[in-house]
């Protein structure tokens, strides 16, 4: 489910190379451009298109990414959660950084209890309450950092202001952390070969200043004399760290400079 953003493209090219996997993707209003067999439309504002989908395909594993409004998206992975409970099936679903937002002193791990400030923050803990109490140990929590990618709204919205020499709002007192769309894909399809359960934060293994971030990324990326603007409200861990980084192979924990890297070559 949310098969046309960053993260679901990403995926979706991911499993696409494995026979093994017959894949089933939903979109609103952008179109998926590859598996044109098995796309379908979902409103998630019509709760019976998506029980139709649901007997239709009659999936082993469902993959949200989804986006939209709060309240109808948690009808929608509860209705989703429950066909999975009575016709077996395992629901994998990506969570944020942001259930952790009313505490900022510090990184969180995947045992910390979360506490949110934010509406999106408090309707992602919502989430992943009603999954786990539904599927139990079919749920999979994947809570992910700052996504970026080459092809990101992110990184488009950074060059264009680069590029029309705007300035930049940079925040000196806040640490962060990052991973790129094509890792993270990669990282659920270890999950799911290997059968891998509970929560995970699929992170960069290290910590970077928001600001040090930036200025090295702008560096990087050829430009120079950029305009920014520090602002120094903002201040604290809006992180998260894993403590199961063991559990996949070494090619699959990256930097924060790994992402630089990445978008940059």
């Amino acid at each position: 489910m949310g098969g046309s953003g960053l993260v679901g493209s990403a995926i979706i090219n991911q499993f696409a190379g494995d026979t093994a996997f017959h894949i089933y993707a939903t979109y609103f209003t952008n179109q998926i451009k590859y598996n044109t067999k098995g796309n379908f439309k979902l409103n998630i504002d019509d709760l019976n298109t998506l029980k139709h989908l649901l007997k239709k395909i009659n999936p082993e594993i469902v993959i949200s990414c989804l986006r939209g409004d709060f309240k109808k998206q948690l009808l929608t992975h509860i209705r989703a959660g429950e066909f999975l409970r009575t016709n077996g099936g395992k629901l994998y679903f990506f969570s944020t950084t942001n259930v952790f937002d009313g505490n900022l002193n510090t990184p969180h791990f995947e045992d910390d209890i979360p506490i949110s400030q934010t509406n999106y923050g408090k309707y992602k803990i919502a989430c992943e309450n009603k999954l786990i109490k539904i599927l139990d140990d079919n749920c999979c929590i994947l809570r992910i950092p700052q996504v970026w990618g080459k092809t990101s709204k992110r990184m488009a919205n950074l060059l264009n202001s680069l590029e029309n020499n705007e300035e930049i709002t940079l925040y000196p007192k806040l640490f962060i952390n990052t991973t790129i769309d094509v890792i993270i894909a990669k990282q659920l399809y270890y999950i799911i070969n290997h059968n891998l359960r509970g929560i995970f934060h699929l992170t960069s293994r290290d910590i970077v200043n928001y600001k040090s971030f930036y200025i090295e990324l702008i560096k990087r990326l050829g430009f120079s004399n950029t305009k920014i603007s520090d602002n120094f409200e903002d201040t604290g861990y809006f992180s998260i760290l894993s403590k199961r980084t063991n559990e996949f192979p070494s090619n699959l924990s990256i930097t924060n400079n790994y992402v630089i890297d990445y978008l940059t070559k």
